[in-house]
C-alpha cells in the first residue's frame, strides 16, 4: 500500500507525475507508450501511484476556472508566440520539472482535503454470505458472497466502487445526485431504478431490472487509446429494464434482452444461473459460494459453455453432473479443485 505522507519524495510518485503529463501530450509517440507500459507493469507500487495521480487529477478538473493571468504573470510568461509550442525548447525541461513537482505539491494537499473528510465506507461479506445494507440516501444494496465495494456519497454524487463480486442496487431517487456505481472499466450511472452488477475477472455484466440505466466507460485522465492503444475505445451504451450489457477492458456491449430476467437475482435465493457461460466465468461465481476455488486445468476446460443452476448449497453433486457431461475428473488437493480432461472416457 502506497503511504500516505511524502509523496514529494517517492520516486514512483515522482515518475508517475512525468509519466501523466507527457501521456496527456496528443502526439506522444508509440515508444512513449510502450516504455510507460512496461514501467506500469515492472512495479505494482508504480500502478498505485499512476492511478493515484489520476485520481488527484480529477478531482482537480471539478474545480472552478482559475481567473485570468494577471499583468505580474503575464510579465513572467517569456513565450512570445514567435514560434510553435513544440519547438520551444530553451526551458523546456526546467518547466516540465517544476510542473511534475507542482502537480507532486498538489497531491500531498488533496491528500490532506481527502483524510479531513473522514474514511470511505468500506462494505464486505464473506464466502457464501448474502447480505442487505441500507445506505444513507435510503437506497438498499445487496452484496452476494464475497463481494467488496466503498461507498462515498457527497453533495454532488453517490459513488459506490465495486471491487469484486456482485452486488444488486435499488436506488432511492435523488435528481441532485446521480448514482454511480464504478467496477473495473465501466461506470453505471443511474437516478432512480433496479439493476444488478456482477464484477468478474475478465467482464462486468449489468442487468437492468427496472428503469434504466447508463453504462459508461471509467472516467480516467489517460485517454484508453493510450492505455490500450490497438484496441478499440469504449462507447456509453443505454440498458432499460429486461436488458444486459457486457463490459469489459475492450469494449461495452451493446443492450440485449434478458431471456429470464428472474435469474439475474436468483443468487440471492442460492442458485446461480447461467446460459452458454464460459466455464471460467462460470467458476469465477461458483467460486464465491465454496470455500475451495474450483478451476479449469487449461483453456480448452474454461472455454466450455455451460447452461444451467448451480445450488450453493450442493456444488458436489453440480461437480459430478460436470464430469458425466462433459467427461471431466475433478481432483482436489489440499487449496483447490482441479477440472481437467478425464483419462477414460465414459462415453464411447
Amino acid at each position: 500500500m502506497i503511504e500516505q505522507t511524502g509523496a514529494d519524495q517517492d520516486r514512483a510518485h515522482l515518475a508517475a507525475a512525468e509519466w501523466l503529463l507527457k501521456l496527456q501530450d496528443a502526439d506522444v509517440p508509440v515508444e512513449e507508450v510502450m516504455a510507460w507500459q512496461r514501467w506500469v507493469q515492472a512495479d505494482p507500487k508504480n500502478l498505485a501511484a499512476f492511478e493515484r495521480m489520476q485520481e488527484m487529477t480529477l478531482q482537480l478538473r471539478a474545480l472552478q476556472t482559475p481567473a485570468r493571468a494577471g499583468r505580474l504573470e503575464m510579465a513572467l510568461d517569456s513565450y512570445d508566440g514567435s514560434v510553435p509550442v513544440s519547438q520551444w525548447r530553451p526551458r523546456r525541461h526546467v518547466i516540465f520539472a517544476a510542473a511534475a513537482a507542482l502537480l507532486i505539491s498538489v497531491v500531498i494537499a488533496w491528500q490532506a482535503t481527502t483524510l479531513q473528510r473522514g474514511p470511505v465506507d468500506v462494505l464486505a461479506t464473506a464466502v457464501a454470505e448474502n447480505r442487505i445494507v441500507t445506505l444513507a440516501d435510503g437506497s438498499t444494496v445487496t452484496l452476494g458472497g464475497k463481494t467488496q465495494l466503498e461507498v462515498a456519497f457527497d453533495p454532488n454524487e453517490r459513488l459506490v466502487t465495486l471491487s469484486n463480486g456482485e452486488a444488486l442496487f435499488r436506488v432511492a431517487r435523488d435528481a441532485q445526485r446521480p448514482f454511480k456505481v464504478r467496477a473495473g472499466d465501466a461506470t453505471v450511472i443511474a437516478l432512480g431504478t433496479e439493476f444488478n452488477v456482477r464484477h468478474g475477472e475478465r467482464q462486468i455484466v449489468v442487468s437492468v431490472l427496472e428503469g434504466k440505466v447508463r453504462v459508461e466507460p471509467t472516467p480516467g485522465i489517460v485517454p484508453l487509446a493510450i492505455r490500450r492503444p490497438f484496441q478499440p475505445a469504449l462507447k456509453p451504451v443505454q440498458v432499460t429494464a429486461g436488458e444486459q450489457s457486457i463490459a469489459t477492458d475492450a469494449s461495452i456491449g451493446d443492450a440485449e434482452r434478458l431471456t429470464d430476467p428472474a435469474s439475474v437475482v436468483s443468487w440471492q435465493k442460492g442458485r446461480l444461473a447461467f446460459r452458454r457461460q464460459p466455464l471460467r466465468t462460470v467458476l469465477e461465481d461458483v467460486n464465491r459460494y465454496t470455500p475451495k476455488p474450483i478451476v479449469p486445468a487449461d483453456d480448452t476446460v474454461g472455454a466450455l459453455r455451460i447452461t444451467g443452476t448451480v445450488d450453493g448449497n450442493n456444488v458436489t453433486g453440480w461437480l459430478a453432473s460436470l464430469e458425466n457431461v462433459f467427461e471431466l475428473q475433478a481432483v482436489e488437493d489440499a487449496d483447490r479443485i482441479v477440472l481437467r480432461r478425464s483419462e477414460t472416457p465414459r462415453h464411447r
